[in-house]
This record gives C-alpha cells, sequence and structure tokens, in this order.
C-alpha cells in the first residue's frame, strides 16, 4: 500500500494490528457509525486524570486511555504507548516527536470511515446550510475563545500554519476570496485549486466560530505544486510564503504561457501581484564616464541583511529603518566592465524602490549570507516600529504634475500598518514558527493550534523574522 510518510516512528511500528485499532478508535469515538457510539463518547471521552474535553483530546492506540496532550505524555513514559488519536479530527498524534504526523494510510482509512457515516464532531457546511441553521430558534451559539481559529501542526507544518494566518489577515487577499471575486481555473478538478482551499478555510474562520482547523488539504495542493518542499521536514516560512504566492498568481493566470515575460509580470492584474508586487530599481553608475546602467525587478519583499562590524561580529540590536538607511546605500564595485565606455572602472551601484505594494514584506536574513559562512542563526534584535513612513525611501515620480499635490499623495501613500509578525524559534537547522497577527483591533499569537491574546508590546520583544505592513491610504486616481 502507497503511503506518504511524516514519522519515522510510525513507519517502523505501523502494521495490521495498528490500523485495526484505529478503525475501533474511529468507528466509536470519531466517525460514531451507531447510537451506541454516540452515547460511549458522551460517557467516556474525557482525560483520565483531569476530565479535559475538548478539541485536543486524544485516545491511545494501544490500550483504553483517554488524555489530555499533557497526560498523555506522561501515559507515554508509563507504558512506551506512542500513538494517540485525536478524536476530533481523526489525526495520529506522536509521543516520541511531540507532534503530530500525516500517513497516507491512515488518511485513507479515516475517509473512508467518514464518507457517508454519522460524524459526532464539527463539519464543513455549505453557506445554504448555515443560512437555515442561524434561522433556527433552538439552536443556541457560543462564542469561541478567541475569534482567530488555530491550525493543527500536521508535522513539522508550523511554517505552513504560520504563513497562512498572515493571508488570512491580509484585508484585500481576504475580500477577494470572501466576495467572492476568484473564478477557478479547475472547473473538473476544484480540489486542485489552492485559492479555492484557502477560501473554504476563510468560510470555515468567519462564518463557522470553529477553535481548530485542519490544513490537510491545502498541504496535499500545496506538495503537488512544489516538489521541492513536498516531504515532512521542516521549511523555511519565507521559502513557504512566495511558493504560496507564486501557486495562487501561476493559478490565475494559468490561461496565460507568458508569466515568465517581464513585461508580463509589470501589467499582471492577479490579486498577488496586486497586492504584493513592488518594483526595485538597481543603478550601477560608471564612475569613468558617467554611464547609467538600470535594472528593474519585481519583488514580494524586501531582503533586509545584517552587516559584521570589524571583528567579524554581528550587532546586538539594530533598527528597521537604520537596516532600509543601509538598503538604499550607495555601494563601490572595483573593475565593473562598463559597456559604454568598454573599460574596467570603478562603479557604483544603488538600489531603489521604485514601486510600493499594497502589502510590504520584509525578510530579516537571519540565516546570513552564503559568504559569510554563518554556522548559527544571526539573533541580533530588530527594532521595528508599528507606523513605518516609507517616503524617503522611494524614488519619487511626479504623477499630477503638480509638485504639491504629488509631494502631498506621496506623503500619505507612502504610509505604513503593522498587521503581522513571522517568528522563529530555536537554532538554525530546526527551530519552531509562530505568528502574531491584527485582528478586529487586538493581536493574536498563532501558536498551530494555540492561539492567545497578547499585548503590542510582547510583539515588539519578539525574534522578528518576516515583518508585514498594509498600506495605510489606498488612493485610487
Amino acid at each position: 500500500m502507497d503511503s506518504v510518510i511524516g514519522c519515522e516512528h510510525l513507519v517502523q511500528r505501523k502494521n495490521e494490528e495498528l490500523l485495526k485499532n484505529y478503525r475501533i478508535v474511529h468507528l466509536n469515538f470519531i466517525s460514531c457509525q451507531s447510537n451506541d457510539s454516540i452515547r460511549a463518547k458522551k460517557k467516556l471521552a474525557s482525560c483520565h486524570e483531569c476530565k479535559f474535553e475538548g478539541a485536543r483530546l486524544l485516545s491511545c492506540l494501544y490500550c483504553v486511555c483517554f488524555a489530555c496532550p499533557t497526560h498523555f505524555l506522561e501515559h507515554f513514559k508509563k507504558t512506551e504507548h506512542c500513538f494517540g488519536v485525536n478524536l476530533t479530527f481523526s489525526h495520529i498524534f506522536c509521543a516520541h516527536c511531540d507532534d503530530y504526523t500525516y500517513d497516507g494510510d491512515i488518511m485513507t482509512l479515516s475517509n473512508t470511515l467518514n464518507k457517508d457515516l454519522y460524524c459526532y464532531r464539527n463539519k464543513s457546511l455549505e453557506t445554504k446550510d448555515i443560512v437555515l441553521l442561524r434561522k433556527s430558534k433552538e439552536i443556541e451559539y457560543i462564542d469561541s475563545a478567541t475569534p482567530v481559529p488555530g491550525f493543527i501542526n500536521l508535522g513539522n507544518t508550523c511554517f505552513l500554519n504560520s504563513v497562512l494566518q498572515v493571508l488570512m489577515h491580509t484585508p484585500m487577499l481576504r475580500n477577494y476570496v470572501l466576495s467572492d471575486q476568484h473564478v477557478c481555473p479547475f472547473l473538473k478538478e476544484p480540489s486542485r485549486c489552492i485559492t479555492c482551499e484557502i477560501g473554504r478555510i476563510y468560510q470555515q474562520s468567519y462564518m463557522l466560530q470553529v477553535n481548530v482547523i485542519s490544513l490537510q488539504k491545502l498541504l496535499k495542493i500545496f506538495w503537488d505544486n512544489t516538489w521541492y518542499m513536498a516531504s515532512a521536514l521542516q521549511h523555511d516560512a519565507h521559502e513557504c510564503f512566495i511558493a504560496i504566492l507564486d501557486i495562487i498568481h501561476k493559478q490565475t493566470i494559468i490561461q496565460n504561457e507568458n508569466d515568465k515575460d517581464i513585461k508580463h509580470l509589470e501589467n499582471c492584474q492577479c490579486i498577488i501581484h496586486k497586492i504584493f508586487k513592488g518594483v526595485l530599481q538597481s543603478d550601477i553608475v560608471c564612475q569613468s564616464c558617467n554611464n547609467v546602467s538600470s535594472k528593474i525587478d519585481i519583488i514580494n519583499d524586501i531582503p533586509i541583511y545584517f552587516s559584521m562590524d570589524e571583528k567579524g561580529k554581528y550587532p546586538t540590536n539594530i533598527t528597521l529603518i537604520a537596516c532600509l538607511e543601509q538598503f538604499g546605500q550607495i555601494e563601490l564595485l572595483n573593475d565593473l566592465d562598463c559597456t559604454n565606455c568598454q573599460t574596467k572602472k570603478l562603479s557604483t551601484k544603488q538600489l531603489i524602490l521604485k514601486h510600493l505594494p499594497v502589502v510590504l514584506c520584509f525578510i530579516l536574513k537571519r540565516f546570513g549570507q552564503p559568504s559569510d559562512n554563518v554556522s548559527n542563526k544571526i539573533t541580533t534584535f530588530v527594532e521595528f516600529p508599528e507606523t513605518l513612513d516609507m517616503n524617503k525611501f522611494i524614488k519619487k515620480k511626479s504623477v499630477t504634475g503638480s509638485a504639491f499635490i504629488d509631494e502631498c499623495f506621496a506623503s500619505r501613500e507612502s504610509i505604513y500598518k503593522l498587521y503581522a509578525v513571522i517568528c522563529h524559534e530555536g537554532l538554525l537547522n530546526g527551530g519552531h514558527y509562530l505568528s502574531y497577527i491584527q485582528h478586529m483591533g487586538l493581536w493574536y499569537q498563532c501558536n498551530d493550534n494555540v492561539v492567545r491574546l497578547v499585548q503590542f508590546e510582547d510583539i515588539l520583544r519578539s525574534p522578528a523574522y518576516l515583518l508585514f505592513y498594509h498600506k495605510e491610504f489606498m488612493n485610487f486616481y
């Protein structure tokens, strides 16, 4: 039987008896095929130690034991029973890894058992079902602990969870999806469309008021489109962010094969380029003949590099503004071929932001540059503001013909507000990703399926890796 595996322990210990036990637990406590099973779940489904009942409750696959995550780890230490089944979402938890894991055989069995069965848990509903339910006077709605749902870690998928939290709270993308502007390019196979799947997650988040969401289908689409990241290993959140934007872009313009052309990208009207597209201009000036060679690049983010001091050490702390000022500094280049005077002379290079996107993403290069031979993560503390004025970092461009009006437009158009942060905790070759997002004026820490309210001061002290700023004023002229 072919299987996609996310845990070496499950590979070693998976056998027919384990699958049989999974099937029994599933039928009696997850899919609940009979009324007896439903009554058994209501009576027994709570932690044997603390009586916990909730979305994270686990059932041991070796004995009759129900436990919350904490007491399941204690059960594992006593019995060496390492696998448990989440009684809400049917995922396998490995005590060795202290994490959820993905297995193709298990998920196939789960989907088979769920099909056409009464399921004693929240399931995704269509809009028409929700309308009917809300009309019923017999149903009492209970608000979630937080208005922001968490995402289950399917086995080293914290990088995906943190990125999706950011995309879920990007205003223009949210409005685009929820206002039904997206046209699926896969009419016969909508399950291939990543924007459709993000739309379903949006609906669960904003309409069903669920506490925890599984990204199993989104992960499959992501893997289908990124063969280089299709594994259960930990991946880089920034690489994941760029990959998802690229998938949405390519699926949106699937009818056009000229997406690699730079002019097409400059004029692309897909939702991704409307939100995240910036234009970076690189000017190289020959100091002998003053010839200027310019290169235009479409960017989705602005890299922030850390410079070493004379002793070969990185600074203890620095500000984002100082990094941006360094980003636009003139750099001296020796022995560079000039296309005009055909000689190798001293030249200067300067990077200029020609166009600012609606959403500014800064990536703090904590993993260093190849030339630095960095063996450890750069832990420099970066002080970043809540409100960012990018006016002095962009190339001025006359729009109206009036310098005064242009200055007014520029002063408003260049103001950005922080709305999301992704942090990396841990070492260079491992660690964990979590995100901070702003929702309805409040800030939340999203650590996989655990979401909690935090103060903005907590975010300012965080080890930021990706910073997301949204344009405060939208000018339509």
